[in-house]
């Protein structure tokens, strides 16, 4: 059985002290570590090679998937040598993703992230864009169009995550500049793109008719829970960097309804449904893909600014703009190249690097024209590896953790949080 004992609660070895044991002598730690063959039985070899008496055990597991499955371990411990409890610390340290104790009391304050499902329900209202858009476009000049964006967007906008997703009457002209871009996507992608989106682009096409039709988010909502439980949430328009990323830790997409200009519609200055659907909801139909996402959005939730955008950086040369090797060849992935023919159109002329996070979570990048450098990695395990590593280096002063039946992230202490523009 797998109890939920966390710190936010008083500590058991308080309430309840065991037999033989001093409670003067009594303290926690909390060990997260991956799920391996006798993993439970090193930890315990560990404690006995340094004398050091368990009081208590609990355990439970932490964001459930196929692979890398890890564990929360909060064990209760009696502490009478402090040199032997250092040189087990350090050995722990060591061996291990993490090892917080209750030796520190203070309570931290962090940057407010949604909790529980109806805090997921406030995304796009709390925090103020600064948008760095083209504003020639037609698409900031068309009245005409403006005014239909933006009845689309109030719809989207009253939309109550949780319920089902408004449905859109598209226009004839919309129809029309789906088809059309729709086809030219399609055809300049299948050379350039990896199988691994490709596929998964052609299981949705067919099952819900992209190639005839504008999709409707609840279709697609209805279709992602199916394949990997990553869920749609309609919104008005671009969020803030910290409300996209702290949706994906719900594994929630934050997802527009309105079509970009007819004039124009190999470009669009801002994410519109065609950047949405033909973009990223082939990459979270993908059981791998769709638990990343949600690792980095767990990991920028409740984290300062610096790393925040640090995390962002990242998502962009990945999940946006990503590419990887397929039989010897540079393949795109990304959101930002399956959606953008200027994109494609680029892609095989322009520079390639090999991704480094810790390198290039620090990297600017252009945001109104076509990226002059992408990218890549190996393999698209590569990628997941790469990412899971750089974010094992980031400190947090708590542990996070998303529960599924509960739906809910839960810290493994007492945290405040504060809410702050990005």
């Amino acid at each position: 059985m797998f109890h939920k004992l966390l710190f936010s609660r008083r500590n058991f070895s308080s309430l309840y002290p065991k037999r033989n044991f001093h409670i003067d002598y009594l303290k926690d730690i909390q060990i997260i570590t991956n799920d391996y063959c006798q993993s439970l039985k090193h930890i315990y070899e560990s404690f006995s090679t340094h004398k050091i008496k368990l009081s208590d055990i609990q355990t439970m597991k932490l964001n459930r998937t196929d692979k890398d499955q890890r564990l929360i371990l909060n064990l209760t411990f009696e502490e009478r040598d402090s040199y032997k409890f250092n040189k087990l610390y350090q050995e722990l340290q060591n061996g291990h993703d993490q090892v917080l104790t209750n030796k520190n009391s203070k309570i931290p304050i962090v940057p407010w992230f949604p909790r529980g499902e109806n805090d997921i329900k406030s995304l796009g209202l709390l925090m103020v864009v600064n948008e760095e858009n083209n504003q020639f476009h037609p698409q900031f000049t068309d009245q005409e169009y403006r005014e239909r964006r933006e009845q689309i967007a109030k719809i989207s906008q009253q939309h109550v995550f949780g319920q089902k997703i408004p449905s859109i009457d598209y226009t004839q002209k919309e129809e029309a500049t789906w088809k059309k871009i729709y086809s030219i996507l399609r055809k300049k992608g299948n050379p350039l793109l990896a199988q691994r989106y490709l596929k998964n682009l052609e299981k949705i096409e067919n099952a819900l008719g992209f190639k005839y039709k504008v999709p409707q988010l609840s279709d697609i909502d209805a279709y992602l829970r199916a394949e990997t439980g990553f869920r749609i949430k309609a919104t008005h328009g671009i969020l803030s960097q910290r409300e996209f990323l702290n949706a994906l830790a719900h594994r929630v997409f934050c997802c527009t309804q309105y079509i970009r200009h007819h004039a124009y519609p190999e470009y669009s200055p801002e994410p519109d449904l065609i950047h949405e659907v033909v973009g990223h909801v082939p990459l979270f139909a993908d059981k791998e893909i769709a638990d990343l996402s949600q690792e980095i959005g767990i990991l920028s939730c409740g984290v300062e600014q610096k790393d925040l955008s640090r995390l962002g950086t990242l998502y962009w040369f990945t999940l946006e703009f990503g590419a990887c090797k397929e039989n010897g060849q540079i393949k795109g992935y990304g959101a930002g190249i399956a959606s953008s023919t200027g994109e494609l159109d680029n892609f095989h002329i322009a520079n390639y690097e090999k991704f480094d996070p810790f390198i290039h979570a620090d990297r600017t990048y252009p945001t109104q024209i076509v990226q002059p450098t992408y990218l890549y990695c190996e393999s698209f395990d590569e990628v997941i590896q790469e990412l899971r590593m750089f974010g094992q280096s980031l400190q947090k002063p708590f542990g996070l953790y998303y529960d599924f039946v509960e739906k809910e992230l839960k810290a493994t202490k007492v945290i405040q949080t504060h809410l702050q523009n990005p």
